[in-house]
């Protein structure tokens, strides 16, 4: 038998903590009250609340604290448990304080019965995160802005609160919507992916909303659009600069109210899901632009994540190439190897179409010199070795399409050359963090400082102060 769920009002008025316990009883739910912030978390050192299936209903202004500064403390005592402010005085500012601080959203007093119930369904979800994180191949790799990145995408799938995901074309934004979906308690309900973009700015309020039949003359039959389609789960708007500002402005409505109507319609529905944005372009210059409104901007811009290019990712690129011609060979990526020249290569190019642009580069050098096996040999145990000459040319063919001037390929380097300037590299892209820049090429810290000695690296320049030397044991 499944428990009732639990909820925590922190209120000074008793004619509100009256209010909402009456309603909430009334919809089944277990009832606390605190009028203080004391009180709220002596309650709870008495009576604690079950780590599932429990939510906090916090007013913003409290006798002897706010709800903003009591947000950590109880978010430190209840990580899984969300936490609602409710406020009087709503603004961005606050909201945005509120979420940052750790609550999963905010409701403006006076509180509407709806979108109350409808907010605390959603976030009674069953909240219980898979152990693993399914974040696909295409977010691999072991360099910071990555490891950043998923860190993100972690703390995004716990709340409840819209996400806006900004990144050059083909740097994988909606596998990261994707993965924020996958972690997160609606990973059961659907996950409806849209580019506004490819739709016809005539059709996209029919598409979003949905229309009732006869709404304009194509209208034949009533149809239901994303909003209901998504039901409780993510609705995720690619390139949300190419919509209309008057489709803007209704997809606000939406987010604020949680209710629409078709187009042609009358019937207020209620809207459930989660909505992430994405954008390839900077949001705020679109803003500037004038085709982004502002206030859209702001209520999507909570809790921003930014998709790295391909180019900062440093060795991530020999990584995903080693998987991506394992998965176009048909054979295990550790029978995949990349010559030292042809690795040169590969992190000396810019790859202004990223991810995508290497996974397709990575099929075309399949295509072209994966020979069958004559002697009819298991695809396991043949292996495949990525030579400088197979990938400069399809490098240099590869910018030549998409029309950039093609700057010529760093010429042939020795194995040391190759491996002083990824050192140097390592160095730099850790700011000068000797420990992380071991980690990132995957060494001891020992062995890194015996290669700068080698390599007369950084002989002028004094140890960062931060970084204690190498001991004797780390080998």
């Amino acid at each position: 038998m499944t428990s009732r769920p639990h909820i925590l009002v922190v209120d000074d008025h008793a004619n509100t903590r009256l209010y909402l316990k009456t309603l909430l009883t009334h919809e089944g739910y277990l009832v606390r009250e605190a009028a203080t912030g004391q009180e709220a978390l002596d309650t709870l050192s008495h009576d604690p609340l079950p780590p599932r299936r429990s939510l906090i209903l916090l007013d913003l202004k409290l006798p002897d604290t706010t709800g903003n500064a009591l947000v950590m403390p109880l978010r430190s005592l209840y990580p899984q448990v969300p936490v609602v402010i409710m406020t009087a005085h709503a603004s961005v500012e606050t909201a945005v304080e509120a979420i940052r601080n750790g609550a999963s959203n905010y409701l403006e007093k006076p509180i509407d019965e709806k979108k109350l119930l409808s907010l605390i369904d959603d976030l009674l979800l069953p909240n219980e995160l898979p152990e693993a994180a399914p974040f696909g191949l295409l977010l691999a790799g072991e360099s910071p802005p990555m490891h950043l990145l998923r860190e993100r995408i972690r703390k995004a799938a716990s709340h409840s609160i819209p996400i806006l995901i900004t990144g050059e074309s083909g740097t994988g934004k909606e596998l990261v919507a994707r993965s924020i979906h996958n972690l997160s308690p609606r990973r059961e309900e659907p996950f409806i992916a849209v580019n506004t973009g490819a739709i016809s700015k005539e059709l996209v309020n029919s598409e979003l909303f949905g229309h009732e039949k006869g709404a304009f003359t194509s209208a034949q039959n009533r149809k239901d659009g994303w909003l209901l389609t998504a039901g409780k789960g993510t609705l995720f708007l690619d390139e949300i600069g190419t919509m209309d500002l008057s489709t803007q402005i209704s997809l606000l409505r939406v987010i604020e109210n949680r209710t629409f109507y078709r187009v042609g319609g009358t019937e207020e529905l209620a809207f459930r899901a989660r909505i992430i944005g994405a954008t390839n372009v900077d949001p705020q210059k679109l803003v500037d632009q004038g085709r982004l409104r502002e206030d859209l901007y702001y209520r999507l811009n909570v809790f921003p994540i930014d998709v790295p290019p391909l180019r900062e990712r440093g060795r991530d690129v020999a990584l995903l190439a080693r998987k991506f011609l394992g998965e176009a060979l048909e054979i295990p990526e550790t029978s995949v190897h990349i010559a030292p020249a042809a690795e040169e290569v590969l992190l000396a190019y810019p790859w202004p179409g990223n991810v995508r642009e290497l996974r397709n580069r990575m099929i075309e050098i399949s295509v072209t010199y994966d020979m069958e096996d004559p002697a009819g040999m298991s695809g396991r145990n043949r292996t495949f070795e990525l030579e400088r000459e197979m990938i400069a040319p399809v490098l240099t063919l590869s910018r030549e399409r998409v029309g950039e001037e093609s700057s010529p390929l760093p010429p042939p380097r020795t194995l040391k050359e190759g491996e002083r300037e990824q050192i140097r590299r390592a160095i730099r892209d850790s700011a000068g963090n000797k420990s992380l820049a071991a980690r990132i090429l995957g060494i001891s810290r020992k062995s890194l400082y015996a290669k700068m000695r080698e390599y007369r690296i950084g002989e002028d320049e004094p140890p960062p102060l931060t970084d204690p030397p190498p001991s004797h044991s780390d080998g």
